[in-house]
């Protein structure tokens, strides 16, 4: 019976070092790749890599292309941002951030004017700026699993004669998945 107190002195030992160690913080992260997987039911494809520059700094590339045709025209905008994030809870890729965007955009319009009537196909690229704003969470046993929600605006620095029927400026949305490490 005298090693009762002593099982039970380990017992304890072991619940509560493993109780700690399960409530050890992760990780801190410092790099998320993620994509927008409901925006690709509707033909709009992104992709994005961030990564923290400070606890409340983050710097990204992104690029996306967006295809739509009906019976008369076909659209398609592709582009390629580097994007700045601030977090002003000091915890990146969680909480509220803001930021802004820069990049380039190609942007193509083919409209067909019926049999006989021939077709058209205007093309016009230029510089972008754009604003957003995101909250985004880390989730999972080792906070891994990312989520982030976003609106903003992006403008499209080009001729506009030359856009055909193409939009320059535009709201932005998105709901991101990804991965953090």
């Amino acid at each position: 019976m005298r090693f009762a107190p002593v099982a039970v002195l380990v017992a304890a030992s072991t619940v509560l070092a493993a109780t700690a160690a399960a409530q050890a913080p992760a990780a801190p992260k410092t790099a998320v790749v993620s994509i927008q997987p409901l925006s690709a039911v509707f033909g709009v494809y992104q992709a994005e890599f961030e990564k923290a520059l400070a606890r409340t700094v983050t710097l990204g590339v992104g690029a996306s292309y967006w295809s739509n045709s009906d019976d008369v025209d076909k659209l398609k905008y592709t582009s390629a941002d580097v994007k700045l994030r601030y977090y002003p809870e000091g915890r990146p890729f969680r909480g509220f951030s803001f930021g802004g965007q820069a990049g380039y955009t190609s942007v193509s319009d083919e409209t067909d004017y019926g049999a006989g009537g021939g077709s058209s196909k205007t093309t016009v690229s230029g510089p972008t700026l754009g604003v957003a704003l995101d909250y985004s969470w880390l989730l999972g046993e080792k906070q891994s699993f990312y989520v982030g929600l976003g609106l903003g605006a992006k403008k499209i620095f080009a001729n506009t004669r030359d856009a055909g029927n193409a939009t320059l400026a535009y709201p932005t949305a998105h709901v991101s998945i990804g991965y953090a490490f």
